[in-house]
């Protein structure tokens, strides 16, 4: 049976700085108390190291810390805080690169935490960042987006990425 082409994710890009923000939004879940925040951590910076294996990171979690969250919030979960370090991760890639900016992509799929029952905040987030498509910005700076600076992917419930400019191949 032939295997299948394997992308090695390069764990240098868990930098100090990605690491404490991964650490600012885990201590941000109102999950998270000091007797389980090193498990949720070390499950989840296993998880990115793996390439993003969100899957795991959602089983592992839901399994750990038991009651206190359903596998439903932990799936929620693990998707926020794979889409929020990738966004940093890729951030940091395209600047080491020496890349300045990239294009915001809408993902079509809605930018909500709950598109089953969206709040009024989820329907101004997800217009916000549908009007944002196709628009340009430095990678340094993010792109305001419903009045304030932010990234693809680094907003609750958003699944937008951002496509990097590569000059000469894009105007």
């Amino acid at each position: 049976m032939p295997s299948l082409p394997t992308v090695k994710f390069d764990t240098s890009y868990l930098t100090q700085g990605v690491l404490e923000a991964l650490e600012r939004d885990i201590r941000a879940l109102p999950e998270t108390n000091e007797q389980n925040f090193d498990d949720i951590y070390d499950i989840a910076v296993r998880a990115i190291a793996a390439g993003g294996d969100l899957h795991s990171l959602s089983v592992e979690l839901a399994a750990r810390i038991g009651g206190a969250m359903t596998s439903q919030r932990a799936g929620k979960i693990s998707i926020q805080l794979g889409m929020r370090t990738r966004s940093r991760i890729d951030r940091i890639r395209a600047t080491d690169l020496g890349l300045t900016h990239a294009i915001w992509m809408y993902s079509n799929a809605p930018c909500m935490e709950n598109p089953k029952s969206p709040s009024e905040e989820d329907l101004r987030r997800d217009a916000a960042h549908k009007a944002a498509d196709g628009n340009r910005y430095r990678i340094t700076e993010g792109l305001r987006v419903g009045g304030r600076r932010t990234w693809p992917g680094d907003e609750d419930g958003c699944r937008c990425v951002g496509r990097t400019v590569v000059p000469g191949f894009e105007d």
